[in-house]
């Protein structure tokens, strides 16, 4: 299953959007026109595999047009097959950073990124089973939610990072592309996994960038209504930066590790 969502084409200027694809909920909020909002610059692309035993995801938030961002997301489709059968491999854990690596320092992906008005972060995330990975370039943010690691106030996977993007400014132009990889393993039980754009922490009361409310709003009783309660609160603020969030949970019956005493 494949669903892709460019912002420019649909931007949801003025209000709250949420659909389901399959286990994902996706909510998208565009921005306050009263506020100034004219553009949304977000994008979206989401694989999950048939059988519902893997998920990947891709968001992005582009700046000073939305180019890099659909250029990332078209990269994205024009080479599924691969990420399909990568993702459906042994070895995905190991395979997918040196995969995204390969398409991003390529010679012909360079200098369409030299063509573009703007750049984009991007955030990437595979889950199969108990363990998670994720690659980020710049400012979008990944999160695990899980009452064990909120005892210890351990929510978010990634660091937002200024200064990196992809398009006309590309870390991957450096000598040594900069960019942030991980993996987790996820606990036993419920586990929600959530991917947002920084439209929803800068609002003017800073709501969520307390990631206890953040945490407190998603697990409810399922996660349409977690994340109309996020988005609604900025479309009540008058947020002018676009929103978007992605979120799905998942069911760990294995054993995470705890410590030997």
């Amino acid at each position: 299953m494949e669903y892709r969502w460019i912002g420019s084409e649909q931007p949801h200027l003025d209000e709250v959007s949420i659909k389901a694809i399959g286990e994902v909920q996706i909510g998208v909020f565009g921005g306050s026109t009263i506020r100034g909002a004219r553009q949304n610059e977000d994008a979206l692309f989401v694989i999950q595999d048939e059988s519902r035993s893997w998920m990947f995801t891709a968001l992005l938030d582009a700046h000073n047009s939305s180019q890099s961002a659909e250029l990332v997301i078209q990269l994205l489709h024009d080479n599924k097959n691969d990420l399909i059968s990568i993702c459906n491999s042994n070895n995905a854990f190991l395979e997918l950073e040196p995969y995204f690596l390969h398409l991003f320092t390529n010679t012909g992906f360079k200098d369409k990124c030299r063509k573009l008005i703007g750049e984009t972060s991007c955030l990437l995330c595979f889950q199969q089973g108990e363990f998670l990975w994720w690659f980020s370039v710049g400012d979008c943010m990944a999160f695990l939610f899980h009452p064990e690691l909120v005892t210890f106030n351990q929510y978010g996977l990634n660091q937002r990072q200024f200064y990196e993007w992809i398009g006309q400014v590309n870390t991957f132009e450096l000598s040594v592309p900069c960019y942030t990889v991980g993996r987790r393993q996820l606990r036993q039980g419920t586990n929600y996994i959530v991917l947002l754009t920084d439209g929803v922490l800068d609002t003017n009361d800073g709501l969520y960038t307390d990631y206890r409310n953040l945490y407190n709003a998603i697990v409810q009783e399922d996660l349409e209504t977690g994340i109309r309660t996020i988005l609604d609160h900025l479309s009540r603020q008058g947020a002018r930066d676009s929103a978007t969030i992605v979120c799905w949970k998942h069911f760990n019956k294995e054993t995470a590790l705890i410590p030997s005493d």
